[in-house]
């Protein structure tokens, strides 16, 4: 399957808080958080979480990151399968049938 056509969502498991200058996600598992696991994003990450309310195909993802953001194409679609690939080994993003 080609990445593009790949749909992504955030993990409900997963607090997303915006902290004075800080954005960070902190897992929670049985209504506990794991304190020792939590994870800051830097504001493009934090604006991809947010994008992710609802299952996003890559494209889509790459479109609202160039609409936002002064960046060069090949580097945002670089960065955001990277992105995407730690959220998903820590179990924060999953892939979703689209």
């Amino acid at each position: 399957m080609d990445n593009q056509d790949l749909h992504f969502v955030r993990n409900p498991d997963f607090i997303f808080r915006k902290i004075v200058e800080e954005t960070i996600l902190v897992p929670v598992y049985q209504d506990v958080a794991d304190m020792d696991a939590i994870y800051s994003l830097n504001e493009l990450g934090a604006f991809i979480w947010e994008c992710l309310a609802t299952p996003l195909e890559m494209s889509k993802l790459e479109g609202n990151i160039l609409d936002a953001f002064d960046a060069d194409p090949s580097k945002v679609s670089e960065d955001l399968i990277h992105f995407l690939d730690e959220m998903e080994a820590i179990g924060a993003v999953t892939r979703v049938e689209a």
